[in-house]
């Protein structure tokens, strides 16, 4: 997959962001990323789909209801950047079952995809996004 760096700015269909660790402060540092880009150059988003983000990991629990107090600067950060369609977040349900939770315990503004490692495939693969 190619960096955005590597892809001229007019040819880029959309970014996704990857996760690697799986934590929150890498959800939460690529949330701060976005919203700078945002802030300095919102033209070059204004041509793409917001950001995707596509979690599968522990770092699910960021966005469950019942750790709002725990998560709170990053959910308001991702609430906010969602609202102005800078990013698409998405929690795999697949991740969901395995924590016993369900899409209803998820904050409004938050997706869901079937199973997350193959969305970020299709992302890539299909719709050519490049790592942001």
């Amino acid at each position: 997959m190619k960096t955005l760096a590597e892809v001229p700015k007019n040819v880029v269909p959309g970014y996704l962001v990857r996760i690697e660790q799986n934590k929150p402060e890498e959800v939460e540092a690529a949330l701060l990323r976005a919203e700078i880009l945002y802030m300095e150059r919102a033209p070059l988003l204004a041509s793409t789909p917001p950001i995707a983000l596509v979690l599968h990991g522990p770092e699910v629990e960021i966005f469950f209801r019942e750790n709002y107090k725990r998560y709170k600067k990053i959910v308001d950060l991702a609430a906010r950047l969602t609202a102005f369609q800078v990013v698409d977040i998405k929690i795999c349900r697949t991740r969901l079952r395995f924590l016993e939770q369900n899409e209803t315990n998820l904050f409004p503004f938050v997706g869901t995809v079937a199973f997350g490692p193959e969305e970020i495939a299709r992302l890539t693969e299909e719709e050519a996004y490049v790592r942001f």
